[in-house]
């Protein structure tokens, strides 16, 4: 009798877990759904990108914002935002724009661990080297 009652038991635990599932899902399938169809977006969506962070202290940081080709610095602190400057100067965007433009390609990770190769390699014969002639 013990085996029996502990089947059904089961049976009734997992029926109420996979319901309780499915509501949760069904409930973020919805959510995601008109959530998405609330935010209000031009085109393309990507008018404001985020150039640089630097952190400053916990919860502090300085970030560099492109918000439709202005460029705003903003920063930002535990409860508060605030815009610090907008850089307007000719020379300063064109040195912004370089590094956005080689920031775009960046070095992948096999090339990069590979210079690391090289140079760990490099080191230890020019250590092999200076051992010999000791």
């Amino acid at each position: 009798m013990g085996a029996v009652d502990f089947f059904s038991s089961l049976v009734k635990m997992i029926s109420a877990l996979a319901v309780v599932l499915g509501i949760m899902i069904g409930a973020m399938f919805f959510l995601r759904k008109f959530v998405r169809g609330t935010g209000t977006s031009l085109d393309d969506g990507n008018y404001i990108k985020i150039i640089s962070t630097r952190y400053i202290g916990p919860k502090c940081s300085i970030m560099l914002m492109d918000v439709l080709n202005s460029i705003l610095v903003v920063g930002i602190a535990n409860n508060q935002i605030t815009m610090l400057t907008t850089i307007s100067d000719p020379k300063s965007l064109e040195q912004l724009k370089d590094s956005e433009r080689k920031n775009k390609n960046p070095i992948s990770f096999l090339n990069n661990l590979s210079s690391y190769r090289n140079r760990l390699f490099a080191q230890g014969h020019k250590r092999r080297g200076s051992r010999e002639n000791d």
